[in-house]
């Protein structure tokens, strides 16, 4: 786990998103008062909410079996948030600063995360809040551990870049920290969410590829199972476009599962999945192009095409998700769909500070959808003139 502490303030965010805006607000003690204004008690935090300290210590704290209204909570939180107080523990880091919220992300390899991570924090920095990461490889033990450290250290809240898990994890939380979800477009979870239609997604990707005149692909991915339903939805907006604009078409899926314990070993698995189930297709002459998961999986197609002596896009056009920044390099240049990675991050922080804040109201939950568009580069062309039907 590592800590980062805000710096300089971010650019303004440059990406789009819909349906919901949140409100800024700016922390009540500025930097230069809090060099000689009095510290904060929990007694201060107390008076301010119109409750008990006892009551305020076991709602900071997150304690187990003991309940509160949801304006109680609500108070308690506001007053804690606007007298910017921590109680030794809760939204202060040991190294001081504001208060502190637990990132979590599966891994750090894939640079989808670390953007996220990264752009959590340049939001971060401008509310002076402090960060700390955790990883779980999507593993539900270490997700339900990422919830216990939040709340037994009394982090102000905690932003899921990706959550495995969600009916299990979410149980847990109940009301007594913010969270914030990052993933699909789901309405069933009962929780703020900042999220993708990873289903209109995946029919982008499909009617590009049918455009061009591809008839015959493969869709490319690590674990397809209910607990990645990003990965299941863009699967499915490819299959229901393909089959409405291509009749005559066909979608191979090839897929490999990962455990926790291969995903936290292994820092190049995605492009070993991509590279090898990529491998496994070229024995069907009727495929021309290959539609990968991510951009880190649609790295090792690539990589297999060309180690195959095939080229790209004149023998297999290749195509993934997320626009990463590698997408961008000349000699990559691969096709993807953008979905603003960096304004993600910015309203997960906004919407979690909201919440922390007393913004919102606990009865109801926010939901911001991201947009999302198709990027078009050299690594997606007409299939080659040699397919067979």
């Amino acid at each position: 786990m590592t800590a980062h502490t805000g710096g300089a303030s971010p650019p303004a965010n440059a990406g789009k998103y819909t349906r919901v805006s949140v409100k800024e607000e700016k922390m009540t003690v500025d930097g230069e008062n809090r060099k000689t204004a009095k510290k904060a008690t929990l007694t201060d935090v107390a008076r301010m909410a119109g409750v008990s300290p006892a009551t305020v210590s076991m709602i900071l704290n997150g304690r187990e079996g003991v309940s509160f209204a949801e304006e109680t909570i609500k108070g308690v939180m506001a007053a804690a948030a606007k007298l910017n107080y921590g109680q030794g523990r809760r939204g202060k880091a040991a190294m001081g600063g504001g208060p502190v919220i637990l990132i979590v992300v599966p891994n750090v390899t894939n640079t989808y995360y670390a953007t996220i991570i990264q752009a959590i924090q340049q939001a971060a920095a401008e509310k002076n809040y402090t960060s700390c990461i955790c990883t779980t490889y999507r593993s539900l033990e270490s997700e339900l551990a990422a919830v216990q450290l939040a709340q037994s250290t009394g982090m102000a809240g905690i932003i899921f870049t990706m959550l495995a898990h969600p009916d299990e994890v979410l149980s847990r939380v109940g009301r007594k920290i913010p969270v914030v979800v990052m993933g699909d477009r789901r309405v069933d979870l009962n929780v703020d969410t900042v999220e993708l239609n990873n289903y209109d997604a995946g029919s982008l990707i499909a009617q590009h590829m049918c455009e061009l005149g591809h008839k015959h692909m493969a869709y490319i991915s690590t674990t397809l199972d209910a607990s990645n339903t990003i990965r299941v939805q863009r699967l499915k907006g490819l299959q229901s476009t393909i089959s409405r604009l291509c009749p005559e078409g066909s979608l191979l899926v090839k897929s490999r599962n990962i455990t926790p314990e291969v995903e936290l070993n292994n820092l190049l698995i995605e492009h070993t999945v991509g590279h090898e189930l990529a491998r496994s297709c070229f024995d069907d002459k009727k495929i021309t192009a290959f539609i990968a998961v991510n951009d880190m999986v649609a790295y090792g197609v690539m990589d297999a095409v060309l180690d195959a002596g095939f080229s790209i896009p004149g023998d297999y056009s290749v195509c993934g998700f997320d626009n990463l920044l590698p997408s961008n390099f000349g000699k990559v240049a691969l096709t993807t769909v953008e979905h603003y990675i960096q304004d993600k991050g910015h309203n997960a922080l906004d919407l979690l500070h909201a919440r922390v804040s007393g913004q919102l109201s606990n009865r109801n939950i926010t939901r911001v959808e991201i947009s999302h568009r198709l990027i078009a580069r050299s690594s997606t062309g007409a299939p080659r003139a040699s397919q067979t039907e």
